[in-house]
């Protein structure tokens, strides 16, 4: 996989470089080549990626196959055999989109990755990773490719989906309404907002009771491994479920090293000290999730002991 994207990035640098005199106003990103064991799937997923992409007013879109018969195309024309030849000139992509998909019985996996084409390598924060049904692949596809362009630009496309803020989404709101100043669990929001663990809604708004969906629950996780290591065992059925607040204590309590044994029946003291028996058994909620967030930290993260006095 690393050396067909490695290769990936310096075809399309040069396919899209070698004759380039200047850009456009907007960023350019070639979508490169996708990945998979099913090639029929693999090129319908990017089908799809490539096609909400281009709703994007924030970047011009460039399907690296369309450009192998540009160029052919322009060489044609230079040898006179076509027509008047082109001198318009190819503009520089800045980016590079490519992609794996990999499905196992009745489950599929998407993965996108957005390269530097200068450099080569993984843009920061710019990995998306999406799960579930292989009869859901459409709008698992949707859903990361809407992903992605958030990650890249800041910006949400105009799609016909619900979009939530994605937990280590990079360009929080100008302003927060604060709509979680009456609630319960204020102070572990706050918490969750000052250490960047949790976003705002691009209106600057929370939603604390709002449930927690599935694929977001699971891009929490995949933060928490990268950071404290751990075991990752949740993958949503469906990217809209939300889990229950019993079932995210159990998947949380398997992230890190030193954490003890936790089961649905028996969940960490970490997380009994944080939810009440009734939320326990409640649907996960962005509050809530921000209160277990706070509570696993403690956990992971206990506070230094006090120096003894040199005598």
């Amino acid at each position: 996989m690393k050396g067909l994207r490695q290769w990936a990035v310096w075809a399309v640098a040069w396919l899209m470089g070698a004759a380039a005199h200047g850009q456009t106003a907007r960023p350019i990103l070639a979508v490169g080549a996708f990945e998979g064991d099913d090639e029929s799937l693999t090129q319908a997923v990017r089908q799809q990626v490539v096609q909400i992409l281009s709703r994007s007013a924030h970047l011009q879109i460039a399907d690296r196959a369309q450009l192998r018969a540009v160029l052919q195309e322009r060489r044609l024309r230079e040898l006179g055999l076509t027509g008047e030849p082109d001198d318009a000139p190819l503009a520089t992509a800045q980016w590079l989109l490519v992609g794996r998909v990999s499905s196992v019985g009745g489950r599929i996996q998407i993965e996108l990755s957005c390269h530097d084409i200068r450099t080569g390598l993984v843009l920061t924060g710019g990995v998306e990773t999406g799960s579930g049904a292989r009869a859901d692949w459409e709008p698992l596809a949707q859903r990361a490719a809407e992903r992605i362009h958030r990650r890249l630009t800041g910006k949400s496309l105009p799609v016909s989906f619900a979009i939530e803020p994605l937990p280590d989404e990079g360009v929080p709101p100008d302003f927060d309404t604060r709509d979680y100043l009456q609630h319960r669990h204020r102070a572990s929001i706050e918490r969750a907002l000052q250490r960047g663990w949790m976003r705002l809604y691009p209106d600057g708004t929370f939603r604390p009771d709002e449930p927690v969906s599935g694929v977001y629950f699971q891009a929490m996780l995949q933060r928490l491994q990268a950071r404290y290591g751990g075991t990752l065992s949740y993958t949503p059925a469906d990217p809209s479920e939300t889990p229950s607040c019993i079932q995210a204590i159990h998947c949380m309590a398997q992230i890190g090293k030193a954490q003890p044994r936790a089961s649905y029946l028996h969940p960490p003291e970490w997380a009994t000290r944080a939810l009440s028996r009734e939320e326990l058994r409640a649907p996960l909620t962005r509050a809530r999730l921000a209160t277990l967030l706070e509570a696993l930290m403690r956990a992971l993260e206990p506070p230094p002991r006090p120096q003894e006095p040199t005598p």
